[in-house]
């Protein structure tokens, strides 16, 4: 069986302008993306077919989007326009129980930079954001084994237990 962690279930949380952690406001997606920055090598004298190529750099960001409301101690967009350029601590975890805006098990942490900041309002439709964080060093693993699962849970590499649900 695969173990899964429904996406409610993750939360992307930043440091707010009081310097307090919370969740992003009415998020309803968030996103990591890792890029390995790669260099070809290639020379006239390869006979494959095949490209050389060789790692050079890591880099990451995170972005959340959702539906626009005004709330600066949960990190709402309006406030976030303010401070695009700043530096943050972000962290992607689970929510706290019912307490969505508060941090339950950390899975990744680092700095990263504010470095865009969307509202879209349509006629007669909800006004949405995105935001994009852009990574500034290294992003910190707190949970190394996310996917080890064990019966209806999931163990992490310090041997906590997380909730989950499967897939047959």
């Amino acid at each position: 069986t695969m173990a899964t962690i429904k996406g409610q279930n993750l939360r992307l949380f930043m440091s707010n302008g009081n310097g307090q952690m919370s969740a992003i406001a009415a998020a309803q997606q968030c996103q990591l993306n890792i890029r390995l920055e790669v260099k070809q090598i290639s020379t006239k004298d390869d006979t494959d077919d095949f490209a050389q190529n060789i790692a050079l750099k890591l880099s990451w960001s995170v972005s959340a989007n959702g539906v626009v409301t005004i709330d600066p101690d949960r990190n709402d967009p309006v406030s976030l326009m303010d401070r695009i350029g700043q530096t943050v601590r972000c962290e992607l975890g689970t929510a706290n129980g019912d307490k969505n805006s508060e941090m339950g098990e950390q899975l990744l942490a680092g700095d990263a930079i504010i470095s865009d900041v969307q509202i879209e309002a349509t006629n007669d439709e909800e006004s949405t954001y995105t935001i994009q964080l852009t990574g500034k060093k290294n992003m910190l693993t707190a949970i190394r084994a996310i996917v080890t699962a064990d019966d209806h849970y999931i163990r992490t590499a310090d041997g906590n237990i997380v909730a989950a649900e499967h897939e047959n």
